[in-house]
């Protein structure tokens, strides 16, 4: 499985440990470490991160030009729609299919449009993986 590294602005809140339950609950992360200024999250059993940073950028929030996404295990994807569901995330779309996995697009709570993707194919999902984070983080 390939490592798990990103970070992100956080402008809509004063503390980024206010962002981290929403990732630590749709995604089973545990808050590793937190200070007014940053939170640091990483995913059970690996060494994946996600890294919230307090930032005065402006958000844009648009799943056309710009967002986040995880890509799940069916079992993963199914319990992610039931936390959706549970804590009443905003969804930008419905889940559908893309013929390999399902999708759905939803909006954190700091605005930024995240994309949890079921990929029924991991070879095919391995590699587009591995093409966007080299190609977006090189």
């Amino acid at each position: 499985m390939p490592r798990l590294r990103f970070g992100c602005a956080v402008s809509a809140i004063e503390r980024p440990i206010e962002s981290a339950p929403f990732y630590a609950d749709l995604f089973n992360m545990e808050i590793t470490s937190s200070s007014p200024d940053i939170a640091f999250l990483k995913t059970t059993g690996s060494t994946d991160v996600i890294a919230l940073k307090r930032s005065d950028v402006e958000v844009v929030s648009s799943r056309d030009t710009m967002h986040y996404g995880f890509i799940v295990d069916p079992e993963q994807f199914d319990a992610a729609l039931r936390t959706i569901e549970e804590k009443s995330v905003k969804k930008v779309s419905e889940p559908g299919e893309r013929g390999i996995g399902r999708y759905i697009f939803i909006e954190d709570p700091d605005e930024y449009t995240v994309e949890i993707f079921e990929c029924l194919s991991p070879p095919y999902c391995v590699r587009c993986l591995d093409v966007g984070y080299r190609s977006k983080f090189s």
